[in-house]
């Protein structure tokens, strides 16, 4: 076997060679096209940014008679087709200033980006000529040993397959420098990692131990900076990785979570390992006891921990058995969150929510503010728990949402009548809609004591485990992003009306909706959004669904 390293080739070259069907597909390694259009679109945009790109495998072929070189792909498929999509102008670019479905760095925003939302007919000469002339490595294979070209490329995919965060950790940015030197890796002695992670945190291996890292200070950072919480899957720790590459590491961001942690430490040194989602709920919890109360809650974090533990462990069992039981709510409203789909965002915030209304009961901790408002902690624990619902609109029928900034907290009991400041007797409402006469005060208080406090179920009683479907209204409008574009549709007659590629569509469900999008079977209520009529916000139909 002969192989030539070729540093001479150009994109323009792969171009050329896919329209004269010189470049071949050969499915005994190609196994079909893997990537969305926006892994497509951000490798182009690599390309025009002048990044290297990962070098190609070819088998280089000539037919007996004629003597035409064609080349097999061994390697580099879902390159080729992205670049072939591209010059055929089957998408276009993303604007690092306009698209709202990737997260750019900031400092990438103030550059150039000339290409940016364009197709590639749409650029000038001198940008089409910029990326076809881009230069590319190709290795070109000669043998007629079918067997070796099998045995390179098995090589070239064996060994010990990375795990996302193995490919993370050999990104460049300050970020990625932080998540391993406070995870910490065994082999570099300058990632030592923090002892919160490498003694206290129950997780299988270091690779798992980093991504949990990661996935705790993404959190931290949306519930800090945005009052909200967001979804912790893998490409979203991508998306928020690249969006992190000037990460400044002496920020007190970075020094309230390296605070956080020792803290979190001190508290749990020698106690039974925490497991991810205690983590983070913990984590999340410590940061904002530390600014708002007083000390001493520290000494007891440990054991109210592990009385909250007992009682979610004794729920689970009284569930698995029927048993009816009050504490049972530690298993729907927590336990089973923590089953399945327990890295998105909307069962992040109910679990928070709980868990902090419940260790706050535990602990009792003194306010540094013992004036009759609430604390943030507080204050933001009601606006998850109520779901950013309005309470008040909720009790005249509608579901208003509340931004942070227009946010009150109303005591149900009036703290003037004696009622408390805590979050059990709290409610989410917008400023304008606070009550302030005593018969609106009345009026909500008998409301709220017969409608059961907010729309999660308190634990009495089991859940439905197939809520019934019930469609908004008609009128409602509805929107679903999907392979880089924004697909939208409307309620009519309680059935799904759809422009699907030109054609008007008429399904039965969101979930036939999302079928005739995908081409795949999905929950249709956990991809599409609802914006109801006489409103102006969007809301996940699953968490609309929830409020009712």
């Amino acid at each position: 076997m002969e192989i030539v390293v070729n540093g001479d080739w150009t994109v323009g070259d792969l171009i050329d060679l896919e329209r004269e069907s010189s470049l071949r597909v050969n499915h005994e390694y190609q196994r079909g096209l893997r990537w969305t259009t926006s892994q497509k679109q951000m490798f182009i945009d690599s390309i025009f940014r002048g990044y290297s790109i990962p070098a190609f495998y070819f088998h280089k072929t000539k037919t007996a008679k004629l003597g035409n070189v064609f080349y097999d792909i061994v390697d580099g498929q879902q390159r080729i087709n992205a670049i072939k999509s591209f010059s055929e102008g089957a998408f276009t670019l993303l604007d690092p200033n306009d698209d709202v479905g990737f997260k750019f760095p900031n400092f990438m925003k103030d550059l150039p980006c000339p290409w940016g939302g364009k197709r590639f007919l749409d650029l000038p000469a001198h940008l089409q000529d910029k990326m076809k002339d881009h230069n590319i490595v190709v290795y070109e294979i000669t043998t007629d040993n079918e067997n070796s070209i099998r045995d390179l490329f098995i090589r070239l995919q064996g060994g010990t397959p990375l795990t996302p965060q193995d490919k993370r950790d050999s990104w460049p940015g300050n970020f990625t420098e932080f998540v391993l030197r406070v995870g910490g890796k065994s082999d570099v002695d300058r990632w030592y990692g923090l002892p919160l992670f490498t003694e206290v945190a129950k997780v299988s291996n270091e690779s798992r131990r980093r991504q949990l890292v990661a996935q705790i200070f993404m959190l931290y950072w949306t519930v800090q900076k945005e009052n909200r919480f967001c979804d912790i899957k893998s490409s979203n720790i991508d998306e928020f990785y690249h969006s992190q590459v000037d990460f400044d590491e002496g920020s007190n961001e970075a020094k309230d979570f390296l605070s956080v942690c020792g803290k979190l430490y001190e508290a749990f040194q020698g106690k039974p390992k925490l497991v991810g989602h205690y983590l983070i709920h913990l984590f999340l919890l410590v940061n904002r006891l530390s600014k708002e109360y007083a000390h001493g809650w520290e000494h007891h974090l440990a054991g109210k921990w592990q009385e909250f533990e007992s009682r979610r462990q004794q729920a689970a069992e009284d569930v698995k058995n029927n048993r009816e039981n009050e504490l049972n709510r530690y298993y729907y409203r927590y336990g089973h969150l923590t089953q399945t789909q327990a890295d998105i965002a909307s069962r992040i915030r109910q679990r928070h929510a709980f868990f902090v209304e419940e260790m706050l009961s535990l602990l009792s901790p003194r306010k540094l503010d013992t004036k009759r408002l609430f604390s943030d902690l507080e204050r933001q624990t009601v606006f998850f728990r109520d779901m950013e619902i309005c309470q008040w609109c909720r009790m005249k029928g509608s579901d208003r949402r509340v931004s942070w900034d227009e946010c009150d907290i109303h005591h149900i009991e009036p703290y003037a009548q004696g009622g408390l400041t805590e979050i059990h007797n709290a409610a989410l409402v917008h400023r304008e809609c606070h009550p302030k006469s005593s018969s609106d005060v009345e009026e909500f208080r008998n409301w709220w004591g017969q409608a059961g406090s907010v729309p999660v179920d308190p634990g009495t009683k089991k859940p439905r485990r197939s809520p019934k479907r019930v469609p908004p209204p008609d009128g409602t409008k509805i929107k679903f992003s999907f392979g880089g574009k924004v697909h939208f549709g409307e309620f009519v007659n309680g059935k799904v009306a759809l422009d699907v590629n030109g054609e008007d569509k008429l399904c039965g469900s969101l979930s036939d909706a999302s079928r005739a999008i995908t081409g795949t079977a999905r929950n249709g209520w956990r991809d599409w959004y609802f914006c109801l009529p006489g409103q102006d916000h969007w809301i996940l139909a699953d968490d609309w669904r929830s409020n009712q």
